[in-house]
């Protein structure tokens, strides 16, 4: 009878304070693999990250949008990136010349009317709102955070800075990138600037400073581990031995702990490298890429590092069981280390960064909200398929938002809450739901467990994208239940499949305003001439 009372006050308590609206924190690093952290079967040590896993759930399938700009425009609207303006990365919108010579505003850059982001709809719900990190959403200032709905902000503009210095990342040199706070243009970063550690230095300003009556969303946009790859001493020191296995061991072990965990099925195979990827690419300067490999973890350990002090800092203020936290990658990991570690840390998946093959889309995701999620879920993880954009709709349902926006009109959202399933109210996220892909004329298409995809054309000798010459590659058809990996092709087997999908995937290109790829390719050459 006691332990039946004791649960029903739990039970009240649980209910009372997941009435109150959260806070939301919403965090994205950057080029992460799917199966980097501890909890996704990786080796790379992230202590916090696995304790959100353990006390919420995870997303088995959680897709991106392949890139930058993209992910970063769909997760801001709740649509697809083309519907939000942002079909390519193209930070200049309409001062681009060869996005003006095609004229579509699927690719002019983010949208500033017709398109309500996530911050603008929660600022209507009663929200503080704050930005801290990699904006990469436009450089002109009506663009920048602050007029796209965040109250404050402390926000790299661009994509990418050296980590230490803040000098722009190709340069390796002065004066520094473009910083924004609260409005103004930084001129100077403190001697001590490290981005992931200084990024959490003004997340935590941000929630101290914050109003302890209202709710406030924060989005906290780490570069980390983009390129460049730079890391405290400290932290590469403890990968000194971890990658000395190889690619191939490592990767083996993260499939097996997969398997272990349930993100896969026993049926799975591993791919290998497409045969366009050289012998000379496989192993060109394995000791630096295998330094690199070392300082990429130690990047995310920072990251992880980082969290801690999130963690603690909400729940010194009491804060920690009523704030959704919600991680995520912008995109798949890419092959600047080499096209073996950059398998490896997509593994189980096939291909990288930009291309449309699950290990350039799939990302781990990972929900904490001890006042909003029941104790029977935590540790969980959900299946079926979810979408970058469904954080918009999660986030408006969390604070229990009506989906209005007065004043506005705006197209509807594309994206669905997963609060239903995050909370267990479903056993899985929906199967039957289209989601659709297009990235530099990487194209593909999921209904159910069935997956059509084509790259461009073939891969490069390093494993990157070929976009600039005629299209050349052909509709794959994989059975992601039994074969995650996309290693099977069973596009010769079923060509009706293969026409109905393809028919819906173009239908959906036409509605959202894709620009066909070879279209593209003609007003590149074009403007050469």
């Amino acid at each position: 009878m006691m332990r039946q009372l004791i649960s029903l006050i739990f039970l009240f308590i649980v209910s009372a304070a997941s009435a109150v609206p959260p806070n939301i924190l919403l965090i994205m690093v950057d080029d992460m693999g799917y199966s980097d952290l501890g909890c996704y079967g990786g080796e790379v040590r992230t202590p916090t990250l696995d304790a959100l896993a353990a006390g919420g759930v995870r997303l088995a399938r959680f897709y991106n949008c392949a890139q930058c700009c993209p992910s970063r425009a769909s997760l801001m609207s709740g649509l697809y990136p083309h519907q939000a303006g942002v079909g390519d990365m193209n930070e200049q919108g309409a001062a681009n010349e060869l996005w003006r010579r095609i004229g579509s505003a699927a690719y002019l850059g983010f949208k500033k009317e017709g398109v309500v982001t996530l911050p603008e709809a929660l600022r209507e719900a009663g929200y503080q709102t704050f930005m801290v990190g990699k904006w990469h959403l436009g450089q002109d200032e009506a663009c920048w955070p602050g007029q796209r709905g965040f109250e404050r902000h402390f926000a790299l503009i661009g994509g990418a800075c050296e980590q230490f210095t803040g000098f722009r990342s190709w340069q390796k040199k002065g004066p520094i990138t473009k910083f924004v706070h609260n409005g103004q243009k930084v001129e100077k970063l403190p001697p001590d600037f490290y981005t992931t550690d200084s990024f959490t230095d003004h997340t935590l300003r941000f929630i101290e400073e914050s109003d302890s009556a209202q709710p406030w969303f924060g989005y906290l946009a780490f570069t980390a581990p983009h390129w460049p790859l730079q890391a405290h001493e400290s932290d590469v020191a403890k990968y000194a031995e971890t990658y000395r296995a190889g690619p191939d061991a490592i990767r083996q072990r993260r499939f097996e702990r997969l398997k272990q965990i349930g993100f896969i099925p026993e049926s799975a195979r591993l791919p290998q490298l497409d045969a366009e990827i050289t012998d000379e690419a496989w192993n060109a300067k394995k000791e630096r890429n295998e330094q690199w490999m070392r300082n990429y973890a130690a990047m995310i350990d920072r990251v992880d590092q980082n969290l801690t002090r999130i963690v603690e800092t909400l729940r010194q203020r009491g804060q920690f069981d009523n704030t959704l936290i919600l991680f995520l990658s912008d995109n798949g990991s890419d092959e600047v280390r080499g096209p073996l570690w950059g398998q490896v840390c997509n593994t189980p998946f096939r291909k990288f960064k930009v291309w449309v093959h699950d290990g350039g889309i799939a990302s781990p995701f990972i929900a904490h909200w001890p006042a909003g999620i029941p104790a029977s879920q935590r540790g969980k993880i959900v299946t079926g398929p979810a979408h970058i954009m469904d954080v918009f709709p999660t986030c408006l349902a969390a604070a229990k938002h009506p989906r209005t926006f007065a004043g506005h009109a705006v197209q509807p959202l594309e994206g669905t809450s997963l609060l239903p399933a995050l909370r267990g109210e479903l056993p899985t996220l929906p199967m039957d739901r289209p989601l659709f892909w297009e990235r530099m004329g990487n194209e593909a298409m999921r209904l159910g467990h069935w997956k059509l995809v084509r790259g461009y054309g073939p891969a490069s000798a390093n494993g990157g994208i070929a976009t600039t010459g005629p299209r050349t590659g052909a509709w794959e058809l994989y059975d992601t239940s039994t074969d995650p990996g996309e290693t099977h092709d069973l596009a010769a087997n079923q060509p009706e499949r293969v026409k109905i999908m393809q028919s819906q995937f173009e239908a959906w290109a036409q509605r959202i305003g894709v620009v066909p790829r070879e279209q593209i390719v003609r007003a590149m050459k074009k403007g050469e001439e």
